[in-house]
């Protein structure tokens, strides 16, 4: 009996021994726990959206990692939730902090598992969602590797704005080293070494994947880390980050393109799970609508009819029903190309353009439900084309301006009625363009402000001097005041005082 019962007993020890080795081991995924670790880069923060703010990390090793967070003058924390980090996602997380109160300062780091901690960091929620409030965004495009020199992040996080918007091409996958090739000269050593003997750089990652991956790795540096480290950012992708120049919905590694943007920048609330990454957010009493103009688009040698898309039909079916809802005075539009008829881009040798000059059908949609349904105050915001624009789109014959100078032009918004503004900055660093000329007979792309370089030059536009430049736009949102007014100012570097200057302001108000 004594022996039998001294059985059980040991039975049950065991029993419970291996169900706690069992909960270490589902834990760690079967890995030790203790591990050190540390931040391989510096956190993402995200944007604030139902009082939650997403922190995108990316660590050195597995293991588990968590935020703890505070407003900068309370010493009590509050803690996210463990996550665990896995080599599948690179040993990346979005750590999610809970209960931000409104215009609040907060401190935050990160603890892993064995005990290490980052730094404190810093961010600023946002404006309450609902009441009127006053905002700010820095918002560019086109950052190409070999052309880094001048340290452009550095100068927006002196602005403090509200957000960031970076409006695609935040890394060139097919450019200093064409991550499209990259399976073909894996394959072929010959071929490899005709590349290497031409000049042409050889990426020395395995997989397309790690190529994405590694070119972001290489476009952000410890400037763009100071940054994403303190100020919210919004980020969307366009041709070149999406994998290849002027692509579009047929390109053959989109799910490696998205996965890499998904582990470089916080998660948004995607509409659709592990496709098109477009989504919706608000600050104050502004709504703001995020696209995707990559992952549904047609082919831009298509021919334009009801077939040819650049949303495709439940993203297009979204922003409209959004527009309808929408109360807000202002509705911002976030789309990688322009809406404007000049700024598209033919480098491609196809027939086309690549902004939505090549895609009538559908702009023209977006533009007849705006004007059928009343829909006022609708500003579209853009990179992609390399220089600094502002149009009017679908232009009133009778619509003058409150004030005109030479870098200033202000409109009063009940004057604009559903006419749509479409505002674009580019590049961040890279070379400038000059495009398309002004066609003066042209008032459905009213042309407010282009810079003089980017129109047409004279000569070999082939044998013309590659110029290099950096220009960001900024917009100032109030909707506390009566009415209430957009500002949207354009800065270029000067390449002589290495300074950022103001070059056009317009002023919208509503």
């Amino acid at each position: 009996m004594i022996r039998q019962l001294y059985k059980i007993t040991l039975i049950f020890i065991l029993s419970i021994w291996l169900l706690a080795c069992q909960q270490a081991t589902d834990d760690c995924s079967g890995e030790n726990c203790d591990i050190s670790n540390s931040l391989s880069r510096l956190p993402v923060v995200g944007l604030v959206q139902n009082k939650t703010i997403p922190i995108l990390i990316k660590a050195a090793n597995k293991g588990r990692a968590r935020v703890e967070y505070r407003k900068t003058d309370d010493d009590r924390t509050m803690l996210s939730p463990w996550f665990e980090l896995i080599e599948a996602n690179d040993y990346t997380a979005n750590l999610n902090l809970i209960d931000i109160a409104d215009n609040e300062a907060y401190q935050y780091r990160v603890e892993f598992s064995a005990g290490d901690y980052s730094p404190w960091y810093e961010f600023t929620s946002f404006p309450k969602v609902g009441s009127p409030g006053k905002f700010s965004f820095v918002f560019s495009a086109c950052l190409r590797e070999k052309y880094l020199s001048y340290d452009i992040f550095s100068q927006i996080r002196s602005l403090s704005p509200t957000f960031v918007a970076l409006t695609g091409d935040q890394m060139y996958a097919d450019y200093d080293g064409n991550l499209n090739l990259l399976e073909s000269y894996l394959s072929n050593d010959k071929l490899r070494q005709s590349m290497i003997a031409e000049g042409k750089t050889v990426l020395q990652d395995k997989t397309v994947l790690a190529a994405f991956r590694s070119k972001y790795a290489r476009n952000f540096g410890t400037a763009y880390q100071n940054l994403s480290s303190h100020i919210p950012m919004l980020a969307m992708w366009d041709d070149h980050d999406f994998g290849k120049d002027n692509s579009d919905g047929t390109y053959p590694y989109k799910q490696q393109a998205r996965k890499a943007f998904v582990e470089n920048f916080p998660a948004n609330p995607y509409v659709e799970e592990n496709k098109g990454l477009y989504y919706r957010f608000s600050v104050a009493d502004v709504d703001i609508f995020v696209l995707d103009t990559r992952w549904y688009r047609s082919p831009m040698q298509n021919e334009d009819n009801k077939d040819k898309h650049m949303l495709g039909p439940k993203q297009l079916s979204w922003l409209l029903a959004g527009l309808k809802a929408s109360n807000s005075k202002m509705k911002l539009i976030f789309s990688s190309v322009s809406l404007n008829d000049y700024g598209g881009d033919t480098s491609s040798d196809r027939p086309g353009f690549d902004n939505w000059a090549g895609f009538k059908y559908e702009r023209n949609l977006i533009l007849s439900y705006i004007k059928n349904n009343d829909v006022n105050g609708v500003l579209f915001f853009s990179g992609d084309q390399h220089y600094p624009s502002a149009y009017i789109i679908n232009k009133k014959a009778s619509l003058k301006p409150l004030m005109r100078a030479e870098k200033f032009v202000e409109y009063a918004g009940k004057d604009v009625g559903t006419a749509v503004f479409d505002f674009s900055a580019s590049p961040l660093s890279y070379e400038k363009a000059s495009v398309r000329a002004l066609d003066p007979a042209n008032h459905f792309s009213y042309e407010i402000f282009r810079p003089e370089w980017a129109y047409p030059q004279p000569g070999n536009k082939k044998d013309a001097p590659k110029v290099v430049g950096s220009v960001y736009g900024v917009a100032e949102i109030d909707t506390t005041t009566s009415p209430a007014t957009a500002s949207i100012k354009f800065y270029e570097l000067n390449t002589q005082s290495m300074e950022m200057e103001e070059i056009f302001h317009t002023k919208i108000n509503m």
